[in-house]
Formats: C-alpha cells, structure tokens, sequence
C-alpha cells in the first residue's frame, strides 16, 4: 500500500526525493514551499490522520533546518515521514495546531529549543520546557554548552574515577568477576 502513497505524492509533488522506503514506511523530502500541501495532501487524501511527531534538525553547515512531521495511517499500518529544509535565519515554519491540537506542543518545544517560529501557534512564545530561558536555544548547534555550563555553574569539581568491576569485586562481594578476589586467596 505504501507504493500507491508514493505514487500519489511523485504525482501532486514532482521534485519530491526519496530519502528511505521500507514495508509501510516512507520517507520523502519536498521543497519548503510544498511542505504544508504535503503534509495536509497526506491527511486528507491518503489517510495519514495521525501527527505521531515534528521534530527539527540542525544542518548549520548548510544554514538550514530540516523540519520533519511524521504521521500515521493506523488503518492500513503505514508511517510517513515528509522532511523539508528551511533558511536557518529567522525561520518561520506555518503551524498545524489548528488541523492537529497535538501540534501545538511539538512546535512550542521545537520553537524553544531551536528558535523556529510557527505563526498561527496559540501558545507560541510561552515557556514550555526551559522557564525563564534567555540565551539561545540550546539544542542550535552554535549554542556553546560548555561555555554555558561554565558561566552557570562555574568550575566542576573533579570526581574520584572507581571501577564498578572492582568495586562489585570488593564492596559487594562478587567474587567471580574479572577484578574481583578469588574466595581461595582468602584461605
């Protein structure tokens, strides 16, 4: 049945790729343009109704993101994966919480660890996950967690090494393992 989704995508969608096809799963990357028909073609004319996750990449490299809804047809038991890349500068993604409430979420979560906008998301700017957070989103790959952690945190203080094999060995009384003490050595 998958191969009649990715006939019916190749059709609506002429410069979609294929990035992976397995039994009842395929993914398919469409041009940032084409991302909403797609994923909404695949609701309602495919049967996809379930948004299962939207989940967000990093190609810095590339000064893109690559945004991803994965969606469900649970009465023919197919996954759909549709990517698309968006400019990486004040990126604006449209929101889909008015045709999935789940989305809402998904997208304040994506907004608040990668700083992508979804305009026509009600809740869009409140916190979710990070209270109070002021400095970049942290899951960007430019955001320095090393020198945040350190203007946080200050200093770690370093910790004593202890080899679990020699501390089953010893403490706990494991006699059989590689670093533990033989019950003969005792005698």
């Amino acid at each position: 049945m998958i191969d009649k989704v990715k006939k019916e995508l190749e059709i609506r969608f002429p410069l979609l790729k294929l990035v992976r096809e397995q039994h009842n799963y395929l993914h398919v990357k469409v041009g940032a343009t084409s991302a909403m028909d797609a994923v909404l073609t695949a609701k309602t004319s495919l049967g996809f109704t379930t948004l299962q996750l939207i989940s967000a990449v990093d190609w810095m490299e590339n000064n893109a993101f690559q945004v991803t809804w994965i969606l469900e047809n649970y009465s023919e038991q197919e996954v759909l994966l549709i990517s698309a890349y968006f400019p990486r500068k004040n990126c604006v993604v449209p929101s889909l919480s008015q045709i999935w409430p789940a989305a809402s979420a998904f997208e304040r979560e994506i907004y608040e660890m990668f700083g992508i906008s979804f305009p026509g998301n009600p809740r869009e700017g409140e916190d979710f996950l990070l209270e109070g957070w002021k400095d970049i989103p942290p899951m960007r790959r430019d955001f320095e967690t090393e020198e945040y952690a350190m203007r946080t945190f200050g200093e770690r203080q370093p910790r004593e090494h202890i080899d679990p094999r020699q501390y089953i060995g010893d403490v706990v009384g494991e006699w059989n393992t590689p670093m533990g003490r033989n019950r003969e050595e005792e005698k």
